[in-house]
């Protein structure tokens, strides 16, 4: 159990370095798919979860542009 809070810090920094980044690309998104930012923002977040949940393996680094780098 101590192993899984080791880097609870710079896990936390980096959720919210990336939700940084995420919310103004989510924004974008949505405005220029012409359906406004509040669906940018839906998106965002229900892909995110998806990838989660259902996608990847240990190789697999989820982005926050919801691509992909299976290196």
């Amino acid at each position: 159990m101590r192993k899984l809070f080791t880097n609870i810090k710079g896990d936390a920094f980096g959720g919210i370095t990336a939700g940084i980044v995420a919310l103004p690309l989510a924004l974008a998104f949505g405005v220029s798919s012409g359906l406004g930012p509040a669906a940018g923002l839906y998106g965002a977040i229900f892909i995110s979860f998806f990838a989660a949940f259902f996608g990847g393996n240990q190789h697999t680094n989820i982005r926050t542009n919801c691509s992909y780098d299976s290196s």
